[in-house]
């Protein structure tokens, strides 16, 4: 027999990676016929599909040749987000679609100013990063609820953005940024001020507001990632260093 046998493999395959109607033989066709680049190509994909030894990621046998319209790409990143209300919702615009489609996204909240900062056009205190997010991780679960596929979304802060600390516990409880894994950036300047029990400076745009211990810090991001597995960590200075892409890119987040 082809494809897969046991029942909890065949209903999420039909759930997840069929399109309505199909079987496995059909899924295998489908995915082969938008993969080919000949009919003997053809052919040999269905084959390796229909034994099942090899099987492409999910994203890729949910879109391939579908009907709807998804995306075969499983990971983005959102474009830099602007500290303004209208950049802010313009960024959601396209995480929504993104999500919509299919595909997961991170985000890099570090260029929103920090919590209790006076917005000059108004007069009025930022509410911060943090509360932004909630707009983001409504989008989501509101995106997941229309199709089979929950959201998927990546929430980055930099260590040395002032509302770090309100960043570090957002997540301590059961119902808040549900649709959110997070994760700090963490720069070589911090893991030296930690290894030196050293001062460490808060700054946002120029700006610095504060100055902690570093090594306190550490310990409370790794009490919380033992606590509540959240946040991780993203040594944001080794990635980029290490990116192939580095004359040309900078990487402020990842994907989920």
């Amino acid at each position: 027999m082809q494809g897969p046998t046991l029942p909890i493999s065949i209903e999420i395959d039909t759930m997840k990676y069929r399109q309505e109607g199909e079987v496995h033989r059909d899924k295998c066709t489908r995915i082969a016929d938008g993969m080919k680049d000949s009919d003997e190509h053809f052919h040999a994909i269905r084959d390796i599909l229909l034994d099942q030894r090899f099987l492409p990621a999910g994203r890729i046998q949910a879109a391939v040749g579908a009907a709807r319209q998804v995306t075969p790409f499983n990971c983005f990143v959102s474009p830099t987000i602007p500290d303004s209300m209208s950049g802010i919702m313009d960024v959601a615009k396209f995480a929504a679609e993104t999500m919509r489609l299919g595909g997961g996204i991170g985000y890099d909240f570090s260029t929103i100013r920090p919590r209790g900062d006076i917005i000059a056009k108004t007069g009025s205190p930022a509410s911060g990063p943090v509360s932004f997010m909630r707009i983001f991780d409504a989008v989501c679960g509101t995106v997941a609820s229309a199709g089979h596929r929950r959201g998927a979304q990546m929430g980055v802060l930099r260590v040395d953005h002032p509302d770090i600390e309100e960043f570090i516990r957002a997540k301590q409880n059961t119902n808040h940024l549900t649709n959110f894994n997070v994760s700090i950036g963490i720069t070589d300047a911090f893991m030296e001020a930690v290894e030196k029990n050293e001062g460490f400076d808060l700054v946002w745009n120029g700006k610095k507001y504060r100055t902690i211990n570093a090594l306190n810090l550490w310990n409370e991001i790794m009490r919380s990632t033992w606590d509540w597995a959240e946040p991780g960590v993203l040594f944001i200075d080794r990635i980029n260093e290490m990116n192939n892409l580095w004359y040309c890119e900078d990487i402020a987040a990842t994907n989920p």
